[in-house]
């Protein structure tokens, strides 16, 4: 899962990134805001949240909607006060 916060830069994450994607292939976009995540929220993974190999963006594009963590979710998992637990289902139609 991919966890974004909600503004960058003063401005809304999402806002900046459409502003973005109409210079910028969806993959430049997608690194700059993975990049500017990292900055500004650390590293998630030693908290066991790790990324997709796809991209915010090309998520969104995939499937229409996002998961969103608020930024106190994500200090309440770094303190240790809710666990992360993923489970894996498999879908078949």
């Amino acid at each position: 899962m991919h966890v974004l916060p909600r503004e960058m830069l003063g401005h809304s994450t999402f806002g900046i990134s459409l502003w973005l994607l109409r210079w910028f292939s969806v993959r430049a976009v997608d690194r700059f805001l993975l990049m500017m995540a990292r900055f500004i929220m650390g590293d998630t993974t030693n908290i066991g949240i790790t990324r997709p190999s796809l991209g915010p963006m090309e998520l969104k594009g995939v499937y229409g909607k996002t998961p969103v963590l608020d930024v106190g979710t994500i200090a309440k998992i770094k303190s240790g006060s809710i666990h992360v637990i993923f489970i894996f289902c498999y879908y078949i139609s």
